[in-house]
């Protein structure tokens, strides 16, 4: 249950050591070579956040 947030986000789709990919609807989301990625820090700032179900 102590897991960070961009590993229980909904918007988190993979996690690498320092991005994680993230799907259309996340508004941390930077578009990188057709990819849409935030940062692990992005995502612990995050307001929106909302847990997978």
């Amino acid at each position: 249950m102590n897991e960070p947030k961009y590993k229980t986000c909904i918007h988190s789709q993979k996690v690498g050591q320092i991005a994680v990919l993230v799907g259309p609807g996340c508004p941390r989301a930077t578009l990188i070579k057709g990819i849409l990625v935030s940062s692990k820090q992005r995502c612990e700032e995050c307001r929106s956040w909302k847990e997978k179900v």
